[in-house]
């Protein structure tokens, strides 16, 4: 998981500990170059505060972190070389358009993944198995990605709720309680009914696993579970969301293999037996 994520994510700091952060998430750059005094100096807290932090991190040491951190940057660096937003130009061939968006896929894929935190996931594995009910509430095109996993569990037995219409998300929404958990695919939190949604989920103590971008989202303090998409992208001025699409689309397969793997062989019993139905002229 990118380092800087990992921070951000930390919970049950001190003061101290949250002004550390805060200021290495401000400056990354130049914490790399501060030796452990310097650093607290910097920041405004002691030694004894850098180290706590380290240990919350579980690292060894502040080496152990500028690898940290400069690995992220360079990530990130790697990231920008690439236009998200214009990958294609007007005086591209059509193999040249192929390979643009092959890099743009690639890169995709390598942030989601960077992105991830295993330790969350295998708890979103496990409420997930244990869940009576899935919901997934999304909006605009991302409702195809929605019921593509729906599909995609249908094809193991598992119902998944996708409500489509405003008014079906929120009953949907004001109909669930603790049996249910609620997958909601929201890059920037900018959706009003996602919003109401959100909150009525949270009212009803419904688990909530948010799918979304890096940057700020009025959602995230009520998700139980988050799982950030690539967020390279910009909301409005793009040819088309295709880095979006594929983050989405890697994610929600993630989950499914996650659900598929919990009961490996059963699921693959289930799907050949029910496709030998379907299809008697193979038997």
């Amino acid at each position: 998981m990118n380092i800087l994520i990992k921070i951000r994510e930390l919970t049950n700091l001190t003061n101290s500990e949250k002004e550390l952060a805060n200021y290495i998430l401000a400056n990354p750059k130049k914490t790399l170059q501060f030796k452990p005094k310097e650093l607290a100096t910097a920041a405004f807290v002691s030694a004894a505060t850098i180290y706590r932090l380290i240990n919350k991190l579980g690292l060894n040491g502040i080496g152990e972190l500028k690898i940290e951190i400069a690995s992220s940057l360079r990530e990130t660096s790697e990231e920008k070389d690439l236009n998200y937003d214009y990958p294609i130009l007007e005086s591209d061939t059509p193999y040249q358009i192929m390979t643009n968006l092959h890099q743009i896929y690639k890169g995709t894929i390598d942030e989601t993944l960077n992105n991830a935190d295993p330790e969350e996931l295998v708890k979103i594995g496990e409420k997930l198995i244990q869940a009576k009910t899935i919901d997934v509430y999304a909006a605009s095109a991302n409702l195809f990605f929605a019921q593509n996993f729906k599909f995609q569990m249908q094809e193991i037995g598992v119902l998944v709720n996708v409500p489509e219409e405003d008014y079906i998300q929120s009953l949907s929404a004001a109909n669930s309680d603790e049996n249910h958990i609620a997958i909601v695919v929201s890059y920037g939190g900018r959706s009003r009914t996602l919003q109401r949604v959100v909150k009525i989920l949270s009212e009803n103590n419904v688990d909530i696993i948010l799918i979304t971008s890096m940057q700020d989202n009025p959602l995230v303090e009520f998700a139980t579970h988050k799982i950030y998409m690539a967020s390279a992208e910009n909301h409005y001025n793009k040819v088309s969301s295709f880095s979006t699409r594929q983050s989405l689309l890697s994610i929600f397969d993630t989950l499914y293999s996650i659900y598929f793997n919990q009961n490996y062989e059963k699921n693959i019993q289930y799907k050949t037996t029910n496709y030998q139905k379907m299809n008697t002229e193979l038997e």
